[in-house]
């Protein structure tokens, strides 16, 4: 079920060399692998076709073209009158419930249902939409797509930060969403500009893996798949391990150590890693065990919301990759279990050398000035934004050196070395 244990080579030569921030491209060398990828283990690839010689079928697969990066989308959502009321009281009484729409991208127009969303990102003076394609008929989608999630949440004054986050996952090998942004129009005006984000879902797990019919858990917890079986068996004995061993043969440690680290060097301060026990979901992969998908990424990269670009939470630059937990919440025990062991908390040290050479605030600077030139017009517009221009621009400014600072933090930490238990 597990990939094997690489050799603790790397970590021996990335604990004790700093990448300079002028050069965030220079490479950890790997002596295991001639490709990092190789350390995950995440990757499903189907067997080559020995009579006709098919190249191999590779996962993930590509995202929809709703989420081409190269293009900002438009969806529009027409209301009757009488719905376009009841979704705005929808929100006054904090009310999730699906009301009838008609969604249109690039002249194609579907009946479809929409709600609200959010938690601590709920604001009626900017709705945020769940919209479905499959409520009333339950093989019904769009573009591959079931649903389309429109993220606008009041602490991201850049709408960015979920886009690049995600990427850092992909860098790795590992599961994640597609992600850009999108313009939306209600009733024919314009509302406002969106983080676009891929649900996780089936259609998810088609995307990300060769084997996509295992149980998926919303928080752990709630079945979000196979749900006319309803056997959560698989949940159950996760939740009742209680040792290393225990563990290893549930979970894809190799994956779940990788995940948790690309977490950690982002710092993703509010999931799992983090110990928010909402904010992701997990995978019985049928071959490999459980393993954990980032979800809810936008607090992330220091989550850059006051008007002058300062951080809601400042420590997010100098959190431990090993020791941090987000105010309020508690290290999950799976985590400290597993972290506490000498080699599996020397192999997420190993992980996060990986993740920190696929973190280049240069590349990922150069990145944001390009998405934010094709957001820029659209942002300046929208007349639900709830920042001004000029606070738009300090959170960008501040964001780009945020990836500087920890950059800066997570190399000196692993140059210092000593993180984890002695074997």
């Amino acid at each position: 079920m597990k990939t094997t244990l690489v050799p603790l080579l790397l970590l021996t030569v990335g604990c004790t060399q700093t990448i300079p921030i002028d050069d965030p491209q220079k490479p950890i060398p790997d002596s295991t692998s001639d490709d990092p990828m190789d350390t995950v283990g995440t990757k499903d690839t189907a067997a080559v076709d020995s009579e006709t010689g098919t190249a191999p079928e590779t996962w993930p697969k590509a995202c929809s073209g709703i989420y081409d990066q190269d293009e900002l989308q438009e969806f529009a959502l027409d209301f009757s009158p009488d719905e376009w009321t009841g979704i705005q009281q929808d929100c006054q009484y904090g009310i999730q419930q699906y009301r009838p729409v008609e969604f249109t991208y690039k002249g194609e127009t579907v009946s479809a249902m929409a709600r609200l969303k959010g938690n601590w990102t709920w604001s009626c003076d900017k709705l945020q939409f769940v919209v479905s394609f499959n409520e009333t008929d339950p093989d019904a989608r769009f573009h591959g797509l079931r649903k389309v999630m429109l993220d606008a949440p009041w602490y991201d004054r850049t709408l960015l930060h979920e886009r690049l986050a995600f990427p850092q996952f992909a860098q790795r090998g590992l599961p994640h969403s597609c992600a850009n942004n999108a313009r939306v129009v209600i009733n024919g005006a314009y509302y406002g500009l969106y983080a676009n984000l891929e649900r996780i879902d089936h259609e998810y797990l088609e995307r990300n893996f060769e084997e996509p019919d295992g149980n998926l858990y919303q928080g752990g917890a709630e079945l979000k798949t196979n749900e006319d079986v309803g056997d959560i068996a698989d949940q159950q004995a996760l939740a009742s391990a209680v040792t290393v061993e225990q563990i290893d043969a549930l979970v894809d440690l190799d994956e779940a150590v990788s995940e948790w680290a690309t977490e950690a060097m982002i710092p993703a301060m509010d999931n799992y890693w983090a110990g928010v026990e909402i904010n992701y979901y997990l995978y019985d992969h049928p071959s490999r065990g459980f393993v954990y998908l980032p979800y809810d990424m936008d607090i992330t990269f220091g989550d850059s919301a006051y008007p002058d670009g300062s951080l809601v939470w400042p420590e997010s630059v100098s959190s431990d990759p090993i020791t941090y937990e987000h105010y309020g919440w508690l290290k999950e025990p799976l985590v400290k279990t597993v972290l506490a062991d000498p080699t599996w908390c020397n192999r997420f040290v190993e992980e996060l050398v990986l993740a920190r050479a696929s973190y280049s605030p240069r590349d990922m600077a150069d990145q944001l000035d390009a998405w934010n030139a094709q957001i820029a017009d659209s942002l300046a517009e929208d007349p639900h934004r709830g920042f001004s221009p000029e606070d738009h621009e300090a959170s960008l400014a501040s964001l780009k050196t945020f990836l500087i600072a920890r950059a800066a933090f997570v190399d000196n930490w692993l140059a210092r070395g000593g993180h984890c238990p002695s074997g």
